[in-house]
């Protein structure tokens, strides 16, 4: 799976109402009742926060 770049801003996020939320060692998942995912994790190989999303 390639790993693309993506840009979250606040106006993206604002009126969306959270459905869901995981948190672990290595990540944060947020659901919204749109079906919609805000993933922040850590990568390992950068030792970084990453952000991925699907349709935000």
């Amino acid at each position: 799976m390639a790993n693309e770049e993506c840009t979250v801003t606040p106006e993206r996020l604002k009126g969306k109402t959270v459905s869901d939320f995981t948190a672990t060692k290595e990540a944060v998942v947020i659901k919204f009742e749109d079906h919609t995912y805000l993933d922040v994790y850590l990568d390992k190989t950068t030792q970084e926060l990453k952000i991925s999303t699907n349709k935000l």
